[in-house]
Protein backbone atom coordinates (compact mmCIF):
# COMPACT_ATOMS: atom_id res chain seq x y z
CA UNK A 1 0.00 0.00 0.00
CA UNK A 2 1.58 3.32 -1.39
CA UNK A 3 0.50 6.35 0.26
CA UNK A 4 1.87 8.88 -2.26
CA UNK A 5 -0.13 6.87 -5.11
CA UNK A 6 -3.41 6.87 -3.12
CA UNK A 7 -2.59 10.42 -2.65
CA UNK A 8 -2.61 11.03 -6.65
CA UNK A 9 -5.74 8.86 -6.64
CA UNK A 10 -7.57 10.55 -4.28
CA UNK A 11 -6.94 13.96 -5.67
CA UNK A 12 -7.95 12.84 -9.44
CA UNK A 13 -10.95 14.63 -11.04
CA UNK A 14 -12.98 11.08 -9.85
CA UNK A 15 -16.23 11.54 -7.96
CA UNK A 16 -16.24 9.06 -5.39
CA UNK A 17 -19.94 7.64 -4.06
CA UNK A 18 -19.04 8.28 -0.26
CA UNK A 19 -15.57 10.34 1.86
CA UNK A 20 -15.21 9.11 5.06
CA UNK A 21 -13.53 11.63 7.52
CA UNK A 22 -11.96 9.41 10.54
CA UNK A 23 -9.76 6.40 10.39
CA UNK A 24 -10.55 4.90 13.70
CA UNK A 25 -12.58 1.70 14.45
CA UNK A 26 -15.51 3.49 13.21
CA UNK A 27 -14.61 5.41 10.11
CA UNK A 28 -12.70 2.12 8.71
CA UNK A 29 -15.33 -0.55 9.19
CA UNK A 30 -17.22 2.16 7.21
CA UNK A 31 -15.18 2.22 4.41
CA UNK A 32 -14.87 -1.30 4.20
CA UNK A 33 -18.44 -2.08 4.50
CA UNK A 34 -19.19 0.44 1.89
CA UNK A 35 -16.33 -0.78 -0.56
CA UNK A 36 -17.44 -4.26 -0.17
CA UNK A 37 -20.28 -3.23 -1.55
CA UNK A 38 -18.84 -1.96 -4.25
CA UNK A 39 -19.13 1.71 -3.72
CA UNK A 40 -16.54 3.98 -4.96
CA UNK A 41 -15.27 5.16 -1.41
CA UNK A 42 -12.48 7.45 -0.11
CA UNK A 43 -11.01 7.11 3.09
CA UNK A 44 -8.92 9.88 5.11
CA UNK A 45 -7.39 10.81 8.43
CA UNK A 46 -5.63 13.76 9.86
CA UNK A 47 -3.01 11.63 11.86
CA UNK A 48 -2.68 8.36 11.78
CA UNK A 49 -5.38 5.35 11.80
CA UNK A 50 -6.40 4.94 15.01
CA UNK A 51 -3.85 7.37 16.32
CA UNK A 52 -7.12 8.57 18.77
CA UNK A 53 -9.89 6.71 20.97
CA UNK A 54 -9.74 2.79 18.99
CA UNK A 55 -5.33 2.68 19.98
CA UNK A 56 -6.54 3.17 23.82
CA UNK A 57 -9.43 0.86 24.52
CA UNK A 58 -9.70 -1.98 27.06
CA UNK A 59 -8.49 -4.31 24.73
CA UNK A 60 -11.62 -6.40 24.84
CA UNK A 61 -14.66 -8.14 22.67
CA UNK A 62 -17.24 -7.97 25.25
CA UNK A 63 -21.59 -7.91 25.44
CA UNK A 64 -21.13 -5.64 28.17
CA UNK A 65 -21.58 -7.18 31.63
CA UNK A 66 -22.80 -4.48 32.69
CA UNK A 67 -25.30 -3.20 31.02
CA UNK A 68 -27.20 -5.50 31.78
CA UNK A 69 -28.29 -3.88 35.34
CA UNK A 70 -29.08 -0.87 33.91
CA UNK A 71 -31.37 -3.31 31.03
CA UNK A 72 -30.20 -2.08 27.94
CA UNK A 73 -31.29 -5.70 26.65
CA UNK A 74 -30.64 -5.28 22.74
CA UNK A 75 -27.61 -3.34 23.11
CA UNK A 76 -26.20 -6.50 25.28
CA UNK A 77 -27.84 -9.16 22.40
CA UNK A 78 -26.18 -6.94 19.68
CA UNK A 79 -22.74 -6.52 21.13
CA UNK A 80 -22.95 -10.24 21.86
CA UNK A 81 -23.84 -10.91 17.88
CA UNK A 82 -20.97 -8.50 17.05
CA UNK A 83 -18.99 -10.60 19.65
CA UNK A 84 -19.48 -13.84 17.47
CA UNK A 85 -19.13 -12.05 14.54
CA UNK A 86 -15.53 -10.75 15.83
CA UNK A 87 -14.13 -14.15 16.84
CA UNK A 88 -14.95 -15.79 13.49
CA UNK A 89 -13.66 -12.86 10.90
CA UNK A 90 -10.63 -12.21 12.69
CA UNK A 91 -9.34 -15.22 14.58
CA UNK A 92 -5.94 -14.30 14.26
CA UNK A 93 -6.45 -11.27 16.76
CA UNK A 94 -9.38 -12.07 18.79
CA UNK A 95 -9.83 -14.52 21.17
CA UNK A 96 -12.20 -16.13 24.03
CA UNK A 97 -10.99 -15.16 27.09
CA UNK A 98 -12.41 -15.74 30.71
CA UNK A 99 -13.48 -13.64 33.30
CA UNK A 100 -13.41 -14.23 37.20
CA UNK A 101 -15.73 -12.48 39.40
CA UNK A 102 -15.22 -13.08 43.17
CA UNK A 103 -17.61 -12.82 45.61
CA UNK A 104 -18.09 -12.13 48.90
CA UNK A 105 -21.31 -13.84 50.41
CA UNK A 106 -24.14 -16.12 48.91
CA UNK A 107 -26.35 -13.33 47.79
CA UNK A 108 -23.44 -11.69 45.83
CA UNK A 109 -22.97 -15.29 43.96
CA UNK A 110 -26.41 -15.99 43.62
CA UNK A 111 -27.04 -11.97 42.01
CA UNK A 112 -23.99 -12.35 39.17
CA UNK A 113 -24.88 -16.22 38.95
CA UNK A 114 -28.23 -14.86 37.67
CA UNK A 115 -27.38 -11.88 35.62
CA UNK A 116 -24.51 -14.02 33.42
CA UNK A 117 -26.86 -16.87 33.29
CA UNK A 118 -28.94 -14.31 31.27
CA UNK A 119 -25.81 -12.97 29.55
CA UNK A 120 -25.35 -16.58 27.99
CA UNK A 121 -29.09 -17.10 26.96
CA UNK A 122 -28.50 -13.62 24.96
CA UNK A 123 -25.47 -14.90 23.50
CA UNK A 124 -26.34 -18.51 23.11
CA UNK A 125 -22.97 -19.15 21.50
CA UNK A 126 -20.95 -22.27 21.70
CA UNK A 127 -17.77 -20.69 20.92
CA UNK A 128 -17.61 -18.91 24.28
CA UNK A 129 -17.79 -21.29 28.03
CA UNK A 130 -20.62 -20.99 29.87
CA UNK A 131 -20.79 -19.09 33.04
CA UNK A 132 -20.48 -21.22 36.54
CA UNK A 133 -19.31 -21.21 39.96
CA UNK A 134 -16.02 -21.62 41.13
CA UNK A 135 -15.29 -22.96 44.97
CA UNK A 136 -12.81 -20.78 46.85
CA UNK A 137 -10.46 -23.38 46.28
CA UNK A 138 -10.98 -23.42 42.10
CA UNK A 139 -10.49 -19.48 42.74
CA UNK A 140 -7.34 -19.99 44.36
CA UNK A 141 -5.59 -22.09 41.61
CA UNK A 142 -7.41 -19.95 38.74
CA UNK A 143 -5.98 -16.59 40.01
CA UNK A 144 -3.39 -17.54 42.22
CA UNK A 145 -2.73 -14.22 43.70
CA UNK A 146 -6.16 -13.21 45.00
CA UNK A 147 -6.36 -12.04 48.16
CA UNK A 148 -8.25 -15.27 49.08
CA UNK A 149 -9.36 -13.84 52.36
CA UNK A 150 -12.03 -11.58 51.55
CA UNK A 151 -13.51 -14.03 49.41
CA UNK A 152 -16.15 -16.92 49.54
CA UNK A 153 -15.39 -18.01 46.25
CA UNK A 154 -16.42 -16.57 42.45
CA UNK A 155 -18.24 -16.71 39.31
CA UNK A 156 -16.48 -16.91 35.91
CA UNK A 157 -17.71 -16.40 32.46
CA UNK A 158 -16.55 -15.99 28.82
CA UNK A 159 -15.81 -12.85 26.95
CA UNK A 160 -13.09 -11.87 24.12
CA UNK A 161 -10.46 -9.87 23.39
CA UNK A 162 -7.93 -8.40 20.91
CA UNK A 163 -5.31 -6.51 19.57
CA UNK A 164 -7.40 -2.69 18.58
CA UNK A 165 -5.06 -0.97 16.26
CA UNK A 166 -4.23 -4.41 14.64
CA UNK A 167 -7.47 -5.06 14.00
CA UNK A 168 -7.87 -1.67 12.59
CA UNK A 169 -4.94 -2.38 10.57
CA UNK A 170 -7.05 -5.33 9.16
CA UNK A 171 -10.00 -3.13 7.94
CA UNK A 172 -8.28 -0.48 6.49
CA UNK A 173 -6.18 -2.97 4.44
CA UNK A 174 -9.24 -4.90 3.50
CA UNK A 175 -11.32 -1.27 2.95
CA UNK A 176 -8.24 -1.08 0.06
CA UNK A 177 -8.17 -4.40 -0.88
CA UNK A 178 -12.31 -3.66 -1.84
CA UNK A 179 -10.81 -0.63 -4.37
CA UNK A 180 -11.25 2.15 -1.24
CA UNK A 181 -8.48 4.74 -1.41
CA UNK A 182 -7.26 5.28 2.13
CA UNK A 183 -4.37 7.81 3.17
CA UNK A 184 -3.45 8.86 6.73
CA UNK A 185 -1.82 12.49 7.53
CA UNK A 186 -4.76 14.50 5.86
CA UNK A 187 -6.79 16.96 7.64
CA UNK A 188 -10.55 17.54 6.49
CA UNK A 189 -10.22 21.82 6.69
CA UNK A 190 -13.63 22.41 5.32
CA UNK A 191 -16.82 20.83 3.72
CA UNK A 192 -17.80 21.44 0.08
CA UNK A 193 -20.77 22.52 -0.97
CA UNK A 194 -23.21 22.64 -4.12
CA UNK A 195 -26.22 24.26 -4.15
CA UNK A 196 -26.17 24.00 -0.22
CA UNK A 197 -25.33 20.29 -0.43
CA UNK A 198 -22.25 18.64 0.73
CA UNK A 199 -20.16 17.72 -2.56
CA UNK A 200 -17.01 16.49 -1.14
CA UNK A 201 -14.09 17.60 1.05
CA UNK A 202 -11.63 20.35 1.22
CA UNK A 203 -8.12 18.04 2.02
CA UNK A 204 -4.55 19.18 3.70
CA UNK A 205 -1.69 16.39 3.07
CA UNK A 206 -0.05 17.03 6.39
CA UNK A 207 3.44 15.81 5.25
CA UNK A 208 3.46 18.06 2.23
CA UNK A 209 1.69 21.44 3.34
CA UNK A 210 -0.61 21.02 0.18
CA UNK A 211 -4.65 20.94 -0.41
CA UNK A 212 -6.77 19.82 -2.50
CA UNK A 213 -10.35 18.23 -3.57
CA UNK A 214 -12.24 15.41 -3.05
CA UNK A 215 -15.33 14.94 -4.84
CA UNK A 216 -17.93 12.73 -3.59
CA UNK A 217 -22.01 12.50 -3.39
CA UNK A 218 -21.88 11.89 0.04
CA UNK A 219 -19.68 12.79 3.53
CA UNK A 220 -19.20 11.12 6.55
CA UNK A 221 -17.90 12.28 10.00
CA UNK A 222 -16.61 9.16 11.53
CA UNK A 223 -14.35 10.94 13.87
CA UNK A 224 -15.42 10.62 17.11
CA UNK A 225 -14.27 12.96 19.88
CA UNK A 226 -13.62 15.15 17.43
CA UNK A 227 -17.47 15.24 15.79
CA UNK A 228 -18.04 18.32 16.67
CA UNK A 229 -15.22 19.92 15.30
CA UNK A 230 -15.56 18.80 11.43
CA UNK A 231 -19.68 19.64 12.17
CA UNK A 232 -18.81 22.55 12.76
CA UNK A 233 -17.01 22.94 9.48
CA UNK A 234 -20.57 22.17 7.74
CA UNK A 235 -22.68 24.32 10.13
CA UNK A 236 -20.35 26.81 12.77
CA UNK A 237 -23.96 26.70 14.75
CA UNK A 238 -24.42 23.20 14.99
CA UNK A 239 -25.01 22.25 19.05
CA UNK A 240 -22.11 19.58 19.93
CA UNK A 241 -22.94 15.81 19.76
CA UNK A 242 -20.72 14.46 22.22
CA UNK A 243 -20.07 14.09 25.98
CA UNK A 244 -16.51 13.25 26.31
CA UNK A 245 -15.23 11.06 29.06
CA UNK A 246 -11.59 9.52 29.63
CA UNK A 247 -10.44 6.16 30.37
CA UNK A 248 -7.21 5.55 31.77
CA UNK A 249 -5.42 2.11 32.38
CA UNK A 250 -2.03 1.29 33.57
CA UNK A 251 0.09 -1.82 32.49
CA UNK A 252 2.00 -3.69 34.96
CA UNK A 253 4.30 -6.85 35.15
CA UNK A 254 2.52 -10.59 35.18
CA UNK A 255 4.05 -11.40 38.33
CA UNK A 256 1.27 -8.96 40.01
CA UNK A 257 -1.53 -11.42 38.15
CA UNK A 258 -0.19 -14.55 36.25
CA UNK A 259 -3.26 -16.24 35.82
CA UNK A 260 -5.18 -16.72 32.30
CA UNK A 261 -8.56 -15.63 32.66
CA UNK A 262 -9.12 -11.95 33.32
CA UNK A 263 -10.11 -10.29 37.13
CA UNK A 264 -13.81 -8.56 36.85
CA UNK A 265 -13.79 -6.18 40.01
CA UNK A 266 -17.30 -5.44 39.94
CA UNK A 267 -17.67 -1.93 41.54
CA UNK A 268 -15.36 0.52 42.09
CA UNK A 269 -15.53 3.92 43.97
CA UNK A 270 -16.87 5.97 41.32
CA UNK A 271 -19.99 2.82 40.30
CA UNK A 272 -17.42 1.11 37.22
CA UNK A 273 -16.46 -1.98 36.69
CA UNK A 274 -12.68 -2.31 36.56
CA UNK A 275 -10.50 -5.23 34.69
CA UNK A 276 -7.07 -6.53 35.36
CA UNK A 277 -6.38 -7.97 31.83
CA UNK A 278 -3.25 -10.49 30.88
CA UNK A 279 -2.20 -8.79 27.07
CA UNK A 280 0.70 -9.50 25.47
CA UNK A 281 2.93 -10.85 28.15
CA UNK A 282 1.62 -7.97 30.37
CA UNK A 283 -1.45 -6.79 32.67
CA UNK A 284 -3.56 -4.02 31.49
CA UNK A 285 -5.63 -2.33 34.18
CA UNK A 286 -8.34 -0.20 34.10
CA UNK A 287 -10.42 1.67 33.40
CA UNK A 288 -11.65 4.90 34.76
CA UNK A 289 -14.59 7.47 33.37
CA UNK A 290 -14.20 11.31 33.76
CA UNK A 291 -16.28 13.15 32.38
CA UNK A 292 -14.49 15.89 30.44
CA UNK A 293 -15.29 19.53 29.59
CA UNK A 294 -17.60 19.65 26.33
CA UNK A 295 -14.96 19.99 23.49
CA UNK A 296 -11.78 18.55 24.69
CA UNK A 297 -9.93 15.88 22.93
CA UNK A 298 -6.75 15.75 24.87
CA UNK A 299 -6.53 12.55 27.10
CA UNK A 300 -4.02 12.60 29.60
CA UNK A 301 -3.81 9.75 32.99
CA UNK A 302 -4.08 11.73 35.76
CA UNK A 303 -3.18 11.30 39.35
CA UNK A 304 -6.78 10.54 40.74
CA UNK A 305 -7.15 7.96 37.96
CA UNK A 306 -3.78 6.36 38.73
CA UNK A 307 -4.54 6.05 42.38
CA UNK A 308 -8.23 5.13 42.02
CA UNK A 309 -6.74 2.08 39.61
CA UNK A 310 -3.48 1.22 42.12
CA UNK A 311 -6.32 1.57 45.50
CA UNK A 312 -8.86 -0.86 43.64
CA UNK A 313 -6.19 -3.13 42.86
CA UNK A 314 -4.80 -3.27 46.32
CA UNK A 315 -7.90 -4.70 47.82
CA UNK A 316 -8.13 -7.92 45.56
CA UNK A 317 -4.12 -8.63 44.74
CA UNK A 318 -2.35 -10.26 47.30
CA UNK A 319 0.90 -8.08 46.00
CA UNK A 320 -0.38 -4.77 44.57
CA UNK A 321 1.70 -2.83 41.94
CA UNK A 322 2.73 1.42 42.86
CA UNK A 323 3.50 3.48 40.39
CA UNK A 324 7.44 2.68 40.57
CA UNK A 325 5.77 -1.12 38.88
CA UNK A 326 3.89 0.96 36.33
CA UNK A 327 5.93 0.25 32.65
CA UNK A 328 2.88 2.33 30.82
CA UNK A 329 -0.30 3.84 31.28
CA UNK A 330 -2.26 5.31 29.02
CA UNK A 331 -5.82 7.45 28.34
CA UNK A 332 -8.36 7.51 25.87
CA UNK A 333 -11.52 9.34 25.56
CA UNK A 334 -14.87 7.66 25.21
CA UNK A 335 -17.13 9.67 22.63
CA UNK A 336 -20.26 8.99 23.61
CA UNK A 337 -23.56 10.23 22.12
CA UNK A 338 -25.05 13.53 24.06
CA UNK A 339 -28.41 11.79 24.40
CA UNK A 340 -28.41 11.40 28.48
CA UNK A 341 -25.75 14.01 29.06
CA UNK A 342 -26.88 15.00 32.32
CA UNK A 343 -26.17 11.43 33.65
CA UNK A 344 -23.13 10.22 34.96
CA UNK A 345 -21.19 9.53 32.22
CA UNK A 346 -20.26 5.55 33.45
CA UNK A 347 -24.62 5.80 33.20
CA UNK A 348 -24.33 7.67 29.41
CA UNK A 349 -25.33 4.61 26.63
CA UNK A 350 -22.95 2.86 24.63
CA UNK A 351 -25.36 2.98 21.92
CA UNK A 352 -24.16 4.72 19.10
CA UNK A 353 -26.76 7.49 17.03
CA UNK A 354 -26.39 8.48 13.33
CA UNK A 355 -27.62 12.12 12.44
CA UNK A 356 -28.16 13.95 8.81
CA UNK A 357 -27.68 17.66 8.72
CA UNK A 358 -29.48 20.18 6.11
CA UNK A 359 -27.00 19.57 4.15
CA UNK A 360 -26.53 16.22 3.86
CA UNK A 361 -23.52 15.64 6.07
CA UNK A 362 -23.65 12.37 7.62
CA UNK A 363 -22.20 12.15 11.49
CA UNK A 364 -21.90 8.70 13.45
CA UNK A 365 -21.22 8.92 17.31
CA UNK A 366 -21.31 6.99 20.16
CA UNK A 367 -20.86 3.00 20.49
CA UNK A 368 -17.81 0.93 21.60
CA UNK A 369 -15.15 -0.98 19.89
CA UNK A 370 -17.11 -4.29 19.63
CA UNK A 371 -20.12 -2.73 17.66
CA UNK A 372 -17.81 -1.16 15.05
CA UNK A 373 -19.17 -3.29 12.13
CA UNK A 374 -23.27 -3.03 13.16
CA UNK A 375 -22.64 0.70 13.37
CA UNK A 376 -20.53 0.68 9.88
CA UNK A 377 -23.45 -0.83 8.65
CA UNK A 378 -26.62 1.13 9.81
CA UNK A 379 -24.20 3.92 8.81
CA UNK A 380 -24.02 2.61 4.77
CA UNK A 381 -27.43 1.97 4.71
CA UNK A 382 -27.95 5.68 5.90
CA UNK A 383 -25.65 6.98 3.10
CA UNK A 384 -27.32 4.92 0.39
CA UNK A 385 -30.61 6.98 1.74
CA UNK A 386 -29.10 10.23 1.65
CA UNK A 387 -27.46 9.85 -1.65
CA UNK A 388 -30.68 8.03 -3.13
CA UNK A 389 -28.76 5.24 -4.18
CA UNK A 390 -30.93 1.73 -4.37
CA UNK A 391 -29.85 -0.37 -1.26
CA UNK A 392 -27.48 -2.73 -1.54
CA UNK A 393 -27.26 -5.82 1.09
CA UNK A 394 -24.05 -5.81 3.58
CA UNK A 395 -21.73 -8.48 3.28
CA UNK A 396 -19.13 -7.87 6.43
CA UNK A 397 -21.16 -9.83 8.99
CA UNK A 398 -19.20 -12.96 6.94
CA UNK A 399 -16.43 -10.81 5.39
CA UNK A 400 -12.75 -12.78 6.75
CA UNK A 401 -10.27 -9.29 8.08
CA UNK A 402 -7.74 -11.82 7.43
CA UNK A 403 -6.97 -15.20 7.12
CA UNK A 404 -4.62 -17.31 9.44
CA UNK A 405 -3.53 -20.78 10.13
CA UNK A 406 -3.77 -22.33 13.75
CA UNK A 407 0.24 -21.00 14.67
CA UNK A 408 -0.86 -17.44 13.63
CA UNK A 409 -3.49 -17.28 16.51
CA UNK A 410 -3.62 -13.87 18.22
CA UNK A 411 -0.86 -13.05 15.60
CA UNK A 412 -0.81 -9.82 14.42
CA UNK A 413 0.23 -10.33 10.75
CA UNK A 414 -2.43 -13.18 9.88
CA UNK A 415 -2.13 -14.17 6.31
CA UNK A 416 0.75 -11.79 5.74
CA UNK A 417 3.28 -13.85 8.35
CA UNK A 418 4.50 -16.07 5.32
CA UNK A 419 5.50 -12.26 3.60
CA UNK A 420 6.73 -11.31 6.79
CA UNK A 421 9.19 -13.94 7.36
CA UNK A 422 10.50 -13.68 3.67
CA UNK A 423 11.40 -10.12 4.37
CA UNK A 424 13.48 -10.89 7.64
CA UNK A 425 15.33 -14.03 6.01
CA UNK A 426 16.47 -11.48 2.81
CA UNK A 427 17.52 -8.23 6.01
CA UNK A 428 20.94 -8.30 5.74
CA UNK A 429 20.74 -5.56 9.13
CA UNK A 430 20.53 -6.93 12.52
CA UNK A 431 16.92 -8.10 13.00
CA UNK A 432 15.98 -8.25 16.59
CA UNK A 433 15.32 -4.47 18.10
CA UNK A 434 13.95 -5.79 21.21
CA UNK A 435 13.76 -9.17 22.67
CA UNK A 436 11.71 -10.93 25.48
CA UNK A 437 8.35 -10.85 24.95
CA UNK A 438 8.46 -7.49 24.15
CA UNK A 439 9.98 -8.20 20.57
CA UNK A 440 10.71 -6.37 17.92
CA UNK A 441 12.64 -6.88 14.80
CA UNK A 442 14.36 -4.74 12.01
CA UNK A 443 12.03 -6.36 9.01
CA UNK A 444 8.56 -5.42 11.19
CA UNK A 445 10.05 -2.04 11.22
CA UNK A 446 10.62 -2.06 7.35
CA UNK A 447 7.79 -4.13 6.79
CA UNK A 448 5.32 -1.43 8.53
CA UNK A 449 6.90 1.47 6.50
CA UNK A 450 6.70 -0.21 3.32
CA UNK A 451 3.29 -1.99 3.50
CA UNK A 452 1.34 -0.44 6.51
CA UNK A 453 1.70 3.63 5.65
CA UNK A 454 3.85 3.78 9.00
CA UNK A 455 5.50 7.51 8.69
CA UNK A 456 6.67 8.54 12.24
CA UNK A 457 8.26 6.75 14.97
CA UNK A 458 4.70 6.86 17.08
CA UNK A 459 3.30 4.87 13.99
CA UNK A 460 5.43 1.87 14.45
CA UNK A 461 6.25 1.73 18.97
CA UNK A 462 2.48 2.26 19.48
CA UNK A 463 0.63 1.57 16.42
CA UNK A 464 2.32 -1.20 14.36
CA UNK A 465 3.47 -2.67 16.85
CA UNK A 466 2.37 -2.39 20.67
CA UNK A 467 5.77 -1.73 22.41
CA UNK A 468 5.24 1.87 23.64
CA UNK A 469 1.61 1.00 25.53
CA UNK A 470 3.78 -2.04 27.18
CA UNK A 471 6.89 -0.81 27.83
CA UNK A 472 6.98 3.08 27.92
CA UNK A 473 11.01 2.86 28.60
CA UNK A 474 11.99 0.31 26.23
CA UNK A 475 10.06 2.24 23.53
CA UNK A 476 11.89 5.07 24.37
CA UNK A 477 15.04 2.88 23.98
CA UNK A 478 14.93 1.69 21.16
CA UNK A 479 13.47 4.53 19.13
CA UNK A 480 17.09 5.69 17.51
CA UNK A 481 17.67 1.98 15.95
CA UNK A 482 13.89 2.63 15.09
CA UNK A 483 14.23 5.81 13.24
CA UNK A 484 16.98 5.02 11.56
CA UNK A 485 15.24 2.37 9.63
CA UNK A 486 12.98 4.14 8.67
CA UNK A 487 15.03 6.89 7.47
CA UNK A 488 16.46 4.97 5.29
CA UNK A 489 13.10 3.49 3.88
CA UNK A 490 11.67 7.01 3.57
CA UNK A 491 14.38 8.69 2.03
CA UNK A 492 14.91 10.97 4.74
CA UNK A 493 17.69 12.50 6.20
CA UNK A 494 19.64 13.17 9.63
CA UNK A 495 17.60 16.33 10.63
CA UNK A 496 14.53 14.15 9.88
CA UNK A 497 16.02 11.56 12.62
CA UNK A 498 16.53 14.67 15.18
CA UNK A 499 12.40 15.80 14.79
CA UNK A 500 10.96 12.29 15.26
CA UNK A 501 13.37 11.30 18.39
CA UNK A 502 12.36 15.14 19.79
CA UNK A 503 8.28 14.21 18.92
CA UNK A 504 8.08 10.61 19.84
CA UNK A 505 9.66 11.75 23.29
CA UNK A 506 7.63 14.61 23.71
CA UNK A 507 4.43 12.22 23.32
CA UNK A 508 5.54 9.35 24.72
CA UNK A 509 5.48 11.42 27.99
CA UNK A 510 2.07 10.74 28.61
CA UNK A 511 2.54 6.90 28.83
CA UNK A 512 5.56 7.05 31.88
CA UNK A 513 5.05 8.14 35.16
CA UNK A 514 8.33 8.63 35.14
Amino acid sequence: MKRDQLLDELASNETFDLVVIGGGATGAGIALDAASRNYRVALIEREDFGSGTSSKSSKLVHGGVRYLANGEFSLVKEALRERSNLLNNAPHLVEALGFIIPTKNLYERCKYGVGLYLYDQLARDKQFDRSRGLSLVELEQTTKTLRLNEFTGAVRYSDAQFDDTRLLWDLVNQAHEHGAKVANYCEATAITKTNGKVSGVEVLDVETDTLFNIKANAVVNATGAWSDEIGALDDPDDPNTIVPSQGTHIVVDKRFYPADDALLIPRTSDGRVMFVIPWHGKVVIGTTDEKLASGSTEATPTDKEIDLILNTTADYLQTAPTREDISACFAGIRPLSAVGAGARTAKISREHSIEVSHSGLITISGGKWTTYRLMAEHCVDMFEKVARYSHRPCRTSTLLLAEASPNQKFSQYGQQAPQLLALSATRSTPDELLGGELTLTGAEVVWSVQNEMARTLMDVLARRSRILFLDAGAAQTIAPKVAELMRKELGKDSAWVAQQLAAFHEQAKSFSLG
